[in-house]
This record gives C-alpha cells, structure tokens and sequence, in this order.
C-alpha cells in the first residue's frame, strides 16, 4: 500500500532577520558538516507523522482541522539559536519560539489526534525553528562561539493564522491541506 510521509506544522516566513541570522550562522560556520535548511522550507513541526497509509490520513486531516478550529490566531517569538545534541554533540541547529498559543495548538491536536486513534510522540514538545542537521562538528569551539554571540539576535515575533498538514515532497515540505485559525 502507498504511504505518504507526512507532520503537521505552521510556515514561517523568511523574513530578513531570519535570512540575515542563517546566511552568518551559515559562513560562521562554513567546512562544517551541516545540511542547511532552504528558506522556503521554514516551518514549526507540531506533529511528525512519518511514512502514513492513504486510508489513514482523512482521520488525521479530520482530527487536525478540529484543533485548528478551536484556536484563535496568535503569535510566536522566533529567538536565537541552539542545538539538540549538547554542546559536544550537536546534530540539529534551531532557533527557539517561545508562544502560549502555539503551546495551546499543539495541545488541542495532540487531543484531536488520540480521539483518532493517533498516538503522539511520547517526547516532550520542544517548538524550534530548525536551520540544520548536523554530521558531526570539526571545530567544536567555533561552533560554541558562534551559538553564543548570536544568543542574543533580536526577537522577532510572525502571526500564525493557520495550520497545515505538509507532505514531504522530493526534499520539499508541500502543503496537503491547510485550515484557518478560529478568528482568522
């Protein structure tokens, strides 16, 4: 049977404070091993749902759109940078969100989603922007120095007015379905 792989998610918008942070993340620490991230790629995974079979997504799609309609708009706050793996081990390089509604989404989906029968990652919920994957670190104190003077990057805040359901696509994230916010 075909499978589709499949998350739930919300675009970002590259805006360019989001370029500027990646493209001097990105010289900064040029020779290391680190599979970028496209700007039209952007996105906050609220649910990853890997390989699916066709029969199951219209539960998932049913369950999603209740979630998204029991949310109002809100927005989030995009800061600066990590990694997932520790400091000796980074495998991920992401920028934080700190949001209550997205919190609150994600909550609702989760709910919606087990009603469906869908059972959730059991890890907690960490909402990240992720830049890219790392293979390892050549020059780990290069890569510390440059986590921390961008610590600080300005916040910047992106309205978030709807949820999509994304399929991986050849290497691109294509929306399979989108619904609107309540309020929106």
């Amino acid at each position: 049977m075909k499978t589709r792989r499949l998350f739930a998610g919300i675009a970002v918008a590259a805006t360019e404070a989001l370029r500027e942070v990646a493209a001097a993340l990105r010289r900064e620490l040029r020779g290391e091993r680190i599979r970028w991230v496209p700007p039209e790629n952007l996105h906050l995974t609220l649910e990853f749902f890997g390989e699916i079979e066709a029969g199951r997504i219209p539960g998932l799609e049913a369950a999603l759109a209740k979630a998204a309609a029991g949310t109002r708009e809100f927005t989030v706050k995009i800061g600066g940078p990590g990694a997932f793996g520790g400091a000796r081990h980074p495998r991920v390089v992401w920028l934080g969100i700190d949001s209550e509604g997205l919190r609150e989404l994600r909550g609702r989906a989760v709910a919606a989603l087990r009603e469906a029968g869908w059972e959730p990652e059991p890890r907690e919920f960490a909402p990240h922007l992720t830049l890219g994957r790392m293979e390892g670190v050549r020059d780990l104190r290069r890569f510390r120095e440059s986590m921390e003077r961008h610590r600080g990057s300005p916040a910047q805040e992106q309205a978030v007015k709807e949820l999509i359901f994304f399929e991986t696509v050849s290497g691109r994230y294509v929306p399979r379905n989108r619904w609107s916010l309540a309020g929106t």
